[in-house]
């Protein structure tokens, strides 16, 4: 099965889109460049969806971050490219959602037997990944299934930051 192509100038950007876990893994951090580092080996452009954006900072609100925290979130916002949802993305989302509920008529065959449901933040960041032909580093399986079909997926195993949370 080949790759879904979403984009309707067929360019696409190399660089990575980060996912929300990811982005609080990383301002949780004691080791900020560490992480980005970990998570960036070859340094691509590091990109997020304004929907990421909200979740965080909603997250941030909801729970009460500290200066030191927030401080560490606007550090991060100002290294990264802030990606927005347009109309644009808009087919890709369709096509990613009809075929996360096994439901989309361009497959015929599908590596899953069941639907697929995913949060619609997820879609949407799924989409621009797709749709800009970035790699979407995330730390859940809510895209595993996308990978090799919409989008590279790369995922980070939660462990894997604990090295970076000890200050030195």
């Amino acid at each position: 099965m080949g790759r879904f192509v979403a984009s309707a100038s067929g360019d696409q950007i190399m660089g990575v889109l980060f996912d929300t876990n990811i982005l609080i893994g990383i301002v949780r951090a004691g080791d900020q460049s560490g992480i980005l580092k970990y998570l960036n080996p070859v340094n691509s452009k590091v990109y997020i969806s304004i929907v990421s954006q909200g979740e965080i900072k909603s997250l941030a609100l909801q729970n009460k971050w500290g200066s030191n925290r927030i401080d560490a979130l606007e550090r991060l916002l100002s290294k990264v490219a802030v990606v927005d949802v347009t109309d644009a993305a808009l087919n890709t989302y369709t096509e990613i959602d009809s075929y996360s509920q096994l439901r989309n008529p361009r497959f015929g065959k599908y590596p899953f037997t069941t639907p697929r449901n995913m949060g619609k933040n997820d879609l949407w960041i799924a989409s621009l990944a797709a749709l800009l032909g970035l790699e979407l580093v995330t730390a859940d399986s809510d895209f595993d299934h996308l990978h090799d079909v919409f989008c590279d997926v790369k995922r980070i195993d939660q462990s894997e930051f604990l090295p970076f949370f000890v200050k030195n």
